[in-house]
Order: structure tokens, then C-alpha cells, then sequence
């Protein structure tokens, strides 16, 4: 997969992501004239970001066969350009328009108010629940490893469900945990297939879709990462913290 697709909609009514998920479902396809929102937007957003490339190539697709329509405009990114910084821009974007942006993969919907709506990432541990998997990996704390600015948290749970993001500082895990709980935008979220002392996963966020490897070793957890298209390599050793 080389590009993020997002969706731009003028639909005030719509509060969470199972409603924007069926509003693009029913709309998708509608032939009608964009809504005053929708077209200032898509003015605003080429001016940004010129479908020529003149000002980076941001666009996986133009818009010859895409045109905005009703209440909708679908975005195709270039995942390799799509980062946290660009979502955030994005949704400022959106902000001043008054417009919602929807998320499909990572099933997020950004209000246009700024706020977000979507699913919790992970439901609390319960007493009494398996604490590791049959790779090694625990379920019971958090894997955390010094970047060069900031630290990196890696979550696992039970089911299969695996959690990955970065913060500036170091913090407990506890306080790690409840942020994997409370499924933030820049929470990446996949699934992890375990093998003997080691693990593969694949996740994803609104920002890009990435490939993960680990393996367990005495000195921790070693974990290989990259965008699924190859790039931005990282290599990292993660030790367990537990809650």
C-alpha cells in the first residue's frame, strides 16, 4: 500500500466513526455539487498542496476523476508524505472550514472542532488475565526505548492487538498504558503474529502503515521497523517495564 486515503466531509450530524464510515458508504458516489464547505476546502487544500508537485508530491492521486462531490471529497496521499505533521496540518485545514476529516484504516474521525472520535485501542488489563504469549512478549507493563529525542513504547495484549508510539518524554508505565486505552490519533495499531522468541506485526495509523519484527534476547526486545514501502528504516532495543 503506497498511499493514505482520507475523506473530507461537510456532515455536522455525523459524531463518531461507525456514522462517518456509513455516510461514506452512502455518499461515496453521489454526483451532486460540492457543498460550499466542500469546494472553499478543496480550493484551500490545492493551493497548499498544487496537484503539479510544485510544492512537494503530496497527492498519490489528482483529482481529474475525483472531483469533490456533495458533501465529500476524498484525498488520496502519498503515504511516504503523509506524516503526523501533515495530519495536523490537514486538520487545522479542515478546522477553518468547518468540515470533518475521516480516517477509514485507522477508523478516526477528526471533528471539525478539533476533537477526535473514534474506538478505545485496547480495553484495560483485568485481574486474573494471561500476563505473556507463547513468543515471550508480556502483557502486564509497557516496552519502552530511548530515541534520540524523545522515548518509544511498544503494548501488546492477549487478543493479538499491538500498540506503538513515540513521546517526548519518559513517563510510567501506567500513564503509557492509559494512552494506549484512551487509542490517540498517533497511536499506530495492528495485529502481531508470535513465533518462538519473537514476533511479526503489521500497523497502521492515519500517518502510515508500517512492518514490525522483534525478537527476544537477554538484553531486551529487539524490534525492526519500517514503512511498508521500505522506508524509514529503525532499529531499536526495547526493555519491559512493567505496570
Amino acid at each position: 500500500m503506497s498511499e493514505a486515503i482520507l475523506y473530507a466531509m461537510d456532515a455536522p450530524q455525523v459524531k463518531d466513526a461507525n456514522a462517518a464510515a456509513d455516510f461514506v458508504e452512502k455518499w461515496q458516489d453521489s454526483k451532486d455539487a460540492p457543498t460550499a464547505r466542500i469546494a472553499t476546502l478543496f480550493v484551500r487544500l490545492l493551493q497548499i498542496w498544487p496537484e503539479d508537485g510544485s510544492k512537494g508530491v503530496v497527492w498519490h492521486e489528482d483529482f481529474q476523476h475525483n472531483r469533490p462531490a456533495g458533501s465529500m471529497l476524498e484525498m488520496t496521499f502519498e503515504l511516504s508524505e503523509f506524516d503526523a505533521e501533515r495530519l495536523q496540518q490537514l486538520r487545522a485545514i479542515a478546522k477553518h472550514h468547518g468540515v470533518h476529516v475521516f480516517d477509514p484504516e485507522g477508523h478516526v474521525l477528526y471533528l471539525a472542532d478539533g476533537s477526535e472520535a473514534g474506538v478505545p485501542a485496547m480495553a484495560a488489563p483485568e485481574p486474573g488475565a494471561p500476563i505473556q504469549c507463547k513468543s515471550g512478549v508480556r502483557f502486564d507493563g509497557v516496552y519502552e526505548s530511548k530515541m534520540e529525542k524523545g522515548w518509544s513504547y511498544l503494548c501488546f495484549t492477549a487478543d493479538g492487538k499491538i500498540l506503538w508510539q513515540s513521546i517526548g518524554g519518559r513517563f510510567p508505565a501506567r500513564a503509557v498504558m492509559d494512552t494506549f486505552i484512551a487509542g490517540d490519533a498517533f497511536v499506530v495499531k495492528g495485529k502481531y503474529k508470535p513465533g518462538a522468541n519473537a514476533f511479526s506485526a503489521r500497523l497502521k495509523a492515519a500517518f502510515g502503515a508500517f512492518k514490525m519484527d522483534g525478537t527476544l534476547k537477554n538484553d531486551g526486545l529487539h524490534v525492526h521497523s519500517e514503512r511498508t514501502n521500505g522506508r524509514y528504516p529503525y532499529d531499536a532495543v526495547y526493555t519491559f517495564l512493567p505496570l
